[in-house]
């Protein structure tokens, strides 16, 4: 996967490029399942999304069966499943209920109950 990576950037990678990538994605996953200002996640996590899609433009050899935009490879795969990621974090992060984490709804049936 670190290959992957290093060759679909299109400038020259560092040595750390590869693991901050990876420390990015766990913070995003990591912060999802915080649940708390996702607006606030939803930069990051559109940018690193949207930045997996070089792989289609800079290494179409990779993602591509004969050069046939309509038969992906596994990578190929592999990176347009990532639209289904995208369209699941933007719709989490643009529904305000979701940043309150399941603490708050908890805490609005113990009030409930109270009356």
């Amino acid at each position: 996967m670190g290959k992957l990576v290093r060759d679909a950037v299109p400038f020259t990678t560092p040595t750390w490029f590869v693991s901050a990538v990876g420390i990015v994605e766990i913070v995003v996953g990591l912060w999802f399942l915080y649940g708390r200002r996702l607006k606030w996640l939803l930069p990051l996590f559109a940018t690193h999304m949207l930045s997996t899609f070089s792989v289609l433009v800079f290494l179409p050899g990779v993602a591509f069966q004969y050069a046939n935009p309509w038969q992906l490879s596994m990578t190929g795969e592999f990176v347009v499943k990532n639209l289904v990621l995208l369209s699941a974090g933007l719709f989490l992060c643009s529904h305000p209920d979701t940043s309150r984490g399941p603490e708050h709804e908890m805490r609005t049936a113990v009030r409930a109950l109270r009356v």
